[in-house]
């Protein structure tokens, strides 16, 4: 742990991660998105084939949106991503997932009732450094594993 922390940490990183596609991805997706909408036109059933649809391109759209920098801060006061800020009175908990060179988030859960789970790339910025400021502040979850979801989407590169 650092001798002395600074009053607050700055840093600049990507607002996701960004996954190269081959071409092989854009053929698998389109392959299971056609496969999911011949089976709702066979099952004749309109609000499947709605529901395919608008998750075809809302999966679509998050998959191929271009990552852009975003300022991350931690204050006394609470993280600060962007413009949004997260009060620390509103977060019950948080914890780094760190796997170079791929995997460097920092997420964290709100009281909120949805989208409690919010996660921010650590970019270049020191885990320890971070971890460290947080714990004056926050309880640490050191028991938590990606969800089925977060692998799922890890792996198919959404």
């Amino acid at each position: 742990m650092p001798d002395k922390l600074p009053q607050t940490i700055v840093w600049k990183a990507s607002s996701h991660t960004q996954h190269k596609r081959t071409y092989a991805w854009y053929l698998g997706f389109g392959i299971i998105s056609l496969g999911l909408i011949l089976f709702a036109l066979f099952t004749h059933s309109i609000l499947t084939l709605i529901t395919f649809i608008l998750l075809i391109v809302v999966v679509f759209i998050f998959a191929t949106q271009p990552a852009v920098k975003v300022s991350y801060k931690l204050t006394n006061v609470g993280i600060e991503a962007g413009s949004i800020t997260y009060p620390y009175k509103i977060i019950k908990k948080f914890w780094i997932t760190y796997n170079p060179p791929t995997i460097k988030t920092l997420s964290f859960e709100t009281s909120a009732y949805l989208n409690n789970k919010v996660s921010l790339q650590l970019g270049d910025q020191d885990p320890v450094m971070v971890k460290s400021f947080l714990n004056q502040y926050l309880p640490e979850d050191l028991d938590r594993q990606d969800s089925l979801s977060e692998t799922l989407a890890r792996g198919l590169k959404i």
